[in-house]
């Protein structure tokens, strides 16, 4: 299936959600992605930017700290890196 590319600059209202995201995965041949996982990555790499979590769960728009932990995934490389600088001040 190719996509419209109008479909995305001409302004247009977006009245689907589903429908829309359905048609970029297809388009992007990718199997497995929801849209809500964007929200996770968001969260994670706000995190790893260095962003403190109660800005994150402000941008989220959770109520609660302890949903905000569950969404922001860290990479194994980032927590590596965060043992790290512990080594290197002792």
């Amino acid at each position: 299936m190719e996509m419209n590319r109008n479909m995305c600059i001409s302004g247009g209202r977006l009245k689907d959600i589903k429908t829309a995201w359905g048609n970029l995965v297809k388009a992007a041949d990718v199997d497995d992605v929801r849209f809500h996982d964007l929200r996770h990555t968001f969260a994670s790499n706000l995190v790893m930017a260095g962003v403190d979590l109660n800005t994150v769960r402000e941008l989220l728009g959770h109520s609660d700290i302890k949903m905000t932990l569950r969404c922001a995934h860290l990479a194994t490389e980032h927590k590596a890196a965060a043992v790290e600088l512990l080594v290197a001040a002792l």
